[in-house]
C-alpha cells in the first residue's frame, strides 16, 4: 500500500486541495478535521474512503453518528474503512490523529512529510508526525 497505488498526479491534487483549506475556519459537518482529510482523499484519488457517513452539524450529532454507525469514537471509524501502518511509516497523503498541542483531542490531520497538518479554529495547524497516535493509509 502506499503511493505506487496512487493514480497519476495525485501530487498535484493533494497540494491544490490543502491550499483550497487554508485559513478555512473549523465549522462542524461542513469544514471539520474529518472532512478535510475525507476532501484530500477524494482529491487524491476520487474516491472517499467513508462514503456513507450521514450529515452532522454540532459535536452532539457527531458523536451520535458515530453511535449509531456502531463506532465508539473516529478512530474507531477510520478503522472500519482504511488500514493502519505504523506512524513513522506514513506518507504524504495518509491521515494521522493527534492530541498535539495546539490540534483539538483526537483530531485527524493529513501528512505532509514530516508534518501532518490538521484543521483548527481558524485554519490548518501543522504539527509533527511523530507526534500523531495513530495513522492510516489512504490509497
Amino acid at each position: 500500500m502506499g503511493a505506487a497505488m496512487r493514480p497519476e498526479g495525485w501530487e498535484l491534487r493533494l497540494a491544490a486541495e490543502i491550499r483550497a483549506w487554508e485559513g478555512r475556519a473549523f465549522e462542524w459537518g461542513t469544514a471539520d478535521c474529518l472532512g478535510f482529510c475525507r476532501a484530500v482523499a477524494r482529491a487524491m484519488t476520487a474516491a472517499d474512503p467513508i462514503p456513507d457517513l450521514p450529515a452532522y452539524g454540532s459535536e452532539y450529532t457527531a458523536a451520535k453518528v458515530l453511535v449509531e454507525l456502531g463506532h465508539r469514537s473516529v478512530e474507531d471509524l477510520v478503522d472500519a474503512h482504511l488500514p493502519r501502518v505504523a506512524v513513522a511509516r506514513a506518507r504524504r497523503g495518509d491521515w494521522v490523529m493527534t492530541a498535539a498541542e495546539g490540534a483539538m483531542p483526537g483530531a485527524m490531520g493529513v501528512v505532509t512529510g514530516r508534518y501532518a497538518l490538521h484543521l483548527g479554529a481558524t485554519g490548518l495547524v501543522r504539527r509533527p508526525v511523530l507526534t500523531a497516535e495513530a495513522a492510516w493509509c489512504v490509497d
